[in-house]
């Protein structure tokens, strides 16, 4: 029986450590969805600035790694609005609705006035990503810690 007690312990604290492990990778994960979102419009509006190239172009030129951080796989995405709904979005809800608002601007107006998009919503985006970049130590140690000390209070509790 006391075999038994001691599986479970273990279970218990190996859970903790796979749950903080899992939480720390969101939590880097949503910082690299981030950064990429910022790529990704430092390059729409390079792309539209020395090109003045479409935005179904601009995308499909773009590397796929930004792409990729940005957290959708497609290869044809027709506009920005299909590379946000094509993909399941880990920043924060202000980030969120910046993208929404961007892409509900991009394509739909002259040269000159997408460029002040761009540079409108990067001036926005930025700070954000700042925000997450300086949270982002904080967050993974508690994201690591914490399930940990839920586990080992289980584990105590149940002794």
């Amino acid at each position: 029986m006391h075999y038994f007690k001691l599986i479970g312990i273990a279970l218990i604290l190996c859970c903790g450590v796979l749950g903080g492990l899992a939480f720390a990778a969101f939590e880097r994960r949503r910082y690299r969805q981030a950064e990429g979102f910022v790529a990704l419009l430092r390059h729409i509006r390079l792309q539209i600035d020395c090109f003045s190239l479409p935005v179904e172009r601009i995308l499909a030129v773009c590397d796929h790694r930004i792409l990729v951080d940005c957290g959708t796989e497609a290869t044809k995405l027709p506009d920005f609005n299909a590379v946000l709904h094509g993909t399941r979005l880990y920043v924060p809800e202000e980030m969120c609705r910046l993208l929404a608002d961007f892409g509900a601007q991009l394509g739909a107006t002259y040269r000159e006035e997408q460029l002040r998009c761009c540079d409108y919503f990067l001036e926005r985006l930025i700070p954000c990503c700042d925000a997450l970049r300086a949270e982002l130590p904080k967050r993974e140690r508690m994201a690591l810690i914490l399930p940990m000390a839920i586990a080992a209070m289980l584990v105590l509790l149940l002794l």
